[in-house]
């Protein structure tokens, strides 16, 4: 099977992943074939035991309204967290609750380092703020420069930060991150940390800390956390002023009813689950990493998150061409070219089961050795000679 030539081509990188954004690229190429999506980045065992027969139990409440408020799942998670009920509000996933919270800041003033999780950037050019973007210290790792984040720390500003970060996987010390709020604190800047995908790593949260720093908001994704992103949920974390504020840009009954139940039941019986899929994780993510460096040109990048970074490093091909021929295979990658920074020589890889890595990793190997083999043939002249 030869290749498509995505260097003739190109390949317009899709903003998020899934199967959706692949069908755009692909279209009717992958109807009817059962595809093994990379691209996302949800926890790879699904929801916990026993929330299935939950949603078909309570599938006749979407007959009712559901609460105005999510009151009972706002307790719940006071419970969960041991904080009060007012430091806790609830959305339609977590990235619903980026663009409304944005109306709370009277300055308009945003701190993106880069690269991360675009939908920050552009929450903020909607909304007409000034974005500075902090670029890495280096593109071989996408180290942050706490530095120049730390410098660039002025009063009224806002500073976006992912923990463990997306989409290269890499998590902060707690130490510098009491550093980071410590300085916000001093400046009277405010701090966004998104947790989406810390529950798949051994770093603490930074939850408890709401209680110490009126400038921090947490993030938390319980989509990512309990592979239940078809029902959309999440949650936010910050002083109660902030919060009570912030309750009134949100639309009355925003979310439903199923998502409700969904993560009362999670924070009730979910957190073996969560364990489990931790190191599932962990090992997998170890294990499929160790050989894709092992084909030529490719380089994983360190991750302590349910996905990583693989660099491309070879004058022959791009990302576009591992992106089109993989997804010709039926297997859809993240390709990295719509995240700032990052141009086309890296693709991120979310974490599945131990048979879908097997896939993927003989179709890279073909691939590579199709790509590497076209590259170095021959070019005959106009005498018919090579």
């Amino acid at each position: 099977m030869n290749p498509p030539k995505a260097r003739e081509k190109g390949v317009i990188p899709p903003r998020h992943g899934g199967a959706s954004e692949g069908s755009r690229i692909f279209g009717k190429s992958l109807q009817g074939r059962e595809l093994i999506d990379f691209s996302i980045n949800v926890n790879p065992l699904g929801p916990p035991p026993g929330l299935m027969p939950l949603l078909s139990r309570v599938l006749e409440d979407i007959l009712s309204y559901p609460e105005i408020d999510s009151r009972t799942l706002t307790d719940e998670l006071s419970t969960y967290h041991r904080l009060s009920p007012d430091h806790f509000i609830v959305g339609n996933g977590s990235t619903d609750l980026l663009f409304s919270l944005i109306s709370l800041f009277p300055r308009r003033r945003a701190i993106i380092p880069y690269p991360s999780f675009i939908e920050y950037e552009r929450v903020c050019s909607l909304y007409g703020w000034h974005i500075l973007h902090i670029p890495p210290l280096d593109t071989n790792l996408f180290g942050l420069d706490m530095e120049a984040i730390l410098s660039n720390l002025v009063p009224d500003s806002t500073l976006f930060l992912c923990q463990p970060n997306n989409p290269t996987g890499i998590g902060l010390a707690p130490e510098m991150i009491e550093r980071i709020l410590d300085e916000a604190e001093r400046k009277r800047a405010s701090v966004i940390l998104d947790e989406a995908f810390l529950p798949f790593t051994d770093r603490p949260s930074a939850v408890p800390l709401v209680s110490r720093y009126n400038t921090l908001i947490v993030l938390r994704s319980m989509t990512k956390s309990y592979g239940i992103p078809g029902l959309r949920l999440g949650y936010a974390v910050g002083a109660p002023e902030i919060v009570r504020r912030w309750r009134r840009y949100l639309p009355p009954w925003n979310v439903n009813v199923l998502a409700q139940a969904s993560g009362a039941y999670c924070l009730r019986h979910g957190d073996p689950h969560l364990l489990k899929s931790k190191r599932f994780i962990q090992h997998e993510r170890d294990w499929l990493m160790a050989r894709i460096g092992k084909l030529p040109s490719l380089r994983p990048l360190p991750s302590e998150a349910n996905f990583f970074l693989v660099s491309i490093e070879s004058e022959t091909f791009t990302a576009d061409d591992l992106y089109l021929s993989l997804g010709k295979r039926g297997i859809l990658v993240r390709h990295c070219g719509s995240f700032r920074g990052m141009g086309r020589q890296h693709i991120r890889i979310g974490i599945k089961s131990r048979e879908d890595h097997l896939t993927l990793l003989s179709s890279l190997h073909n691939i590579v050795s199709e790509l590497s083999a076209s590259s170095a043939a021959p070019r005959w002249g106009t005498t018919g000679t090579p």
